[in-house]
């Protein structure tokens, strides 16, 4: 994702793009695919050669280095880089997914899954190409075909409905008159996909020729790319009228694996953390019979495709921490039973079932309702009072209210 430090050294028609950047130690190549591009490829500026080549991140006169985004030229980041991330101040992993219709990240679900180890948010970006057309309806149809695209790989890595998702638009070779409606096109399908906390990566220039217009995105939504001709200085701040601004592509964190330079934004509205969803999603195992209830989309995803059935959303968590429910796993059986009793939960631990912490907090004025099977051991938990009593008539054992909840 860097606007400005790319400089085109041999013709896009090869196979594979060089592009140099600089750096006050040397001049870095490296080969891009074709149709897998970083974030800024095409926002080409031959003032990028005044910016700073290489920032510290141990410099306390920088911006706060609240994001990071990430592509498969980051393969190289281990664990400990992503630890390391996290101990230098770093909030949100931004990780590429996709490009156009014909491009999924193959680093993405392990870049995904150690950014999560690490505590790190994450948010996620698709290169839009939309076409590379001046024909509206055309670029309109490409926009709804790469959200889709975008949104079956989220769903597929288990990404959660409420995870901010990022259209990254500067591909020069889609004309500038189509990218507005396009955009909205492309908006208004991930939310029929079901992902509705979208932003708009973009050049500065882009916001404000009108290219992709704030006025009808949103200006807090903007993720602005712009590098300064001189070192970016937190007593100096650009780019607050929009969400967030990406300042270098040559930042260097200390202690990583590698000296490569990572992209590095100030998020000054919290653009890229996750919003708040107090689902609490309801999984059904045909071959055991067990119910199993989660506030975790990934969860739900690893489930599925472990052939569980989704059943939706079973009620809302509290959004405060209080009235949490314990969740224990019983190794031998293979099943889950929840509880806001301490005593239910020490006395199964001492029997040797696995405490898993706290699932989801309760609240609100609705009873979930809790049914025993005596022939297999299970309980059931619902909100449905005829799904209850439909139970007891079977021969459950009505165990009254679990809870209250949403």
């Amino acid at each position: 994702m860097n606007f400005k430090k790319i400089i085109l050294v041999s013709s896009f028609a090869l196979t594979a793009v060089t592009f140099s950047t600089v750096n006050a130690d040397e001049i870095v190549k490296t080969e891009i695919e074709q149709n897998n591009h970083p974030m800024g490829y095409y926002n080409v500026s031959t003032e990028r050669a005044n910016a700073p080549s290489d920032l510290n991140s141990s410099d306390s006169s920088l911006p706060r280095k609240d994001a990071v985004d990430l592509a498969s030229y980051q393969s190289w980041m281990t664990q400990a880089d992503f630890n390391q991330l996290k101990a230098q101040g770093v909030k949100t992993a931004v990780i590429k997914l996709t490009e156009g219709t014909y491009y999924k990240n193959p680093y993405a679900e392990s870049h995904i899954r150690m950014a999560r180890n690490a505590g790190l948010n994450i948010a996620t970006y698709h290169f839009a190409i939309f076409g590379s057309t001046s024909n509206q309806t055309t670029a309109n149809n490409h926009a709804i075909a790469e959200a889709n695209y975008y949104a079956q790989e989220a769903k597929r890595l288990g990404i959660n409905p409420k995870t901010v998702m990022i259209e990254d638009a500067e591909y020069t070779p889609t004309a500038a008159s189509v990218w507005n409606q396009a955009s909205q096109n492309f908006t208004q399908q991930l939310k029929n996909q079901g992902y509705d906390q979208i932003r708009y990566y973009t050049s500065k220039s882009w916001a404000e020729n009108g290219t992709l217009k704030p006025a009808t995105f949103g200006a807090k939504n903007f993720w602005i790319a712009q590098y300064l001709y001189g070192k970016p200085s937190n007593s100096n701040l650009q780019n607050t009228q929009y969400g967030a601004w990406q300042y270098s592509s040559q930042m260097y964190f200390a202690n990583t694996s590698q000296k490569k330079p990572i992209d590095t934004s100030i998020d000054y509205n919290n653009i890229f953390q996750t919003a708040a969803s107090n689902d609490v999603y309801r999984m059904y195992n045909h071959n055991s019979g067990e119910h199993f209830y989660t506030m975790s989309y990934y969860e739900v995803t690893q489930l599925q495709k472990a052939g569980w059935r989704y059943e939706g959303i079973g009620w809302q968590s509290a959004t405060t921490k209080t009235g949490g429910v314990h969740r224990l796993y019983n190794k031998n059986g293979g099943y889950h039973f929840y509880t806001m009793s301490t005593y239910e939960k020490d006395e199964l631990v001492k029997k040797g079932w696995n405490y898993e912490g706290i699932s989801f907090y309760t609240g609100g004025t609705k009873p979930v309702y809790r049914a025993y099977n005596p022939n297999n051991g299970m309980h059931n938990y619902t909100l449905n009072s005829y799904e209850q009593n439909s139970l007891i008539k079977l021969g459950w054992k009505n165990e009254g209210t679990a809870w209250k909840s949403y």
